[in-house]
């Protein structure tokens, strides 16, 4: 997993299928500005989307607004500017946190899929 966007655009697709789960009412706030589905989006096995998807929860303990973001926009689809918009904030601030939030991601699949190193 060394792209972590296309990794979370991947388990976004896989979180959209599973929708009527806990993804369904995360983010009230955006259901307007929700594009229409579509069906030819890549996908991964569940194995590894429970990875991602266990890693994405672990930054909800850690940030709320950082996981509600990446919800919205990589299981929604909804854009920086209409995150930014929904939350009072500017584009970048939105863009930064999620930068924030991704490397965090990436830590924790990091963190899940290396082996424990040995002294």
């Amino acid at each position: 997993m060394n792209n972590v966007k296309a990794s979370l655009e991947t388990w976004g697709n896989w979180a959209r299928c599973h929708l009527g789960t806990e993804y369904s009412t995360v983010n009230i706030t955006f259901q307007e500005a929700l594009p229409m589905s579509r069906s030819d989006l890549r996908r991964i096995d569940d194995k590894e989307g429970m990875l991602i998807d266990a890693a994405v929860s672990g930054l909800k303990r850690f940030d709320l607004l950082a996981y509600k973001l990446i919800v919205a926009h990589y299981v929604y689809r909804v854009s920086q500017n209409r995150l930014a918009k929904e939350i009072g904030k500017a584009q970048s601030y939105v863009a930064n946190l999620l930068r924030v939030a991704e490397a965090f991601i990436a830590g924790q699949i990091f963190s899940y899929t290396e082996p424990a190193a040995t002294a």
